[in-house]
């Protein structure tokens, strides 16, 4: 009995990565003097496996207050993005069961906005992280019958 090799099935994290990204985005206005502020909101993201490769899909609302001729205004625009993530286990073929996971470490956030003539140039800063939940073996080895009586098992713990 000692020593005999057991498989078990279950489901456990196979692979997983993330990704940090900076990205550059212009917003063109007829008329302005001055950025006064950049608010990112309502980022709502998912997980997904397209073309054979994990990403994650995601948007964002920008909203950039900016001022013209003493009067302030805001520029509202939606952002859209995909992020592919490389996964830390490759070698794992990705099935339909498998369960796909998207977290945001660090939500979106301008790091840098600045003016160039008429054209708003914003730096947002995210960081994603993708994981695969799947069905998978691991090999147990058990101990001897000896084991049992080493421990101090109280038999009356379940009634």
């Amino acid at each position: 009995m000692a020593g005999q090799l057991y498989e078990i099935m279950t489901k456990a994290t196979i692979s997983k990565g993330f990704k940090k990204t900076m990205n550059k985005y212009e917003f063109p206005v007829d008329h302005i003097d001055k950025i006064l502020g950049c608010w990112i909101s309502n980022h709502q993201f998912h997980g997904m496996i397209a073309d054979g490769e994990p990403q994650i899909d995601g948007d964002f609302d920008i909203h950039l207050w900016y001022s013209y001729d003493n009067d302030s205004f805001l520029l509202k625009q939606q952002i859209h993005y995909t992020d592919k993530i490389d996964l830390s286990a490759k070698n794992h073929q990705i099935s339909k069961k498998d369960e796909i996971i998207a977290d945001c470490l660090h939500l979106p956030k301008c790091i840098n906005a600045k003016l160039q003539e008429n054209v708003m140039i914003i730096e947002i800063e995210k960081e994603m992280a993708l994981k695969i939940v799947g069905d998978t073996t691991i090999l147990v080895e058990s101990k001897g019958n000896d084991f049992e009586n080493e421990l101090d098992i109280n038999p009356d713990f379940i009634t």
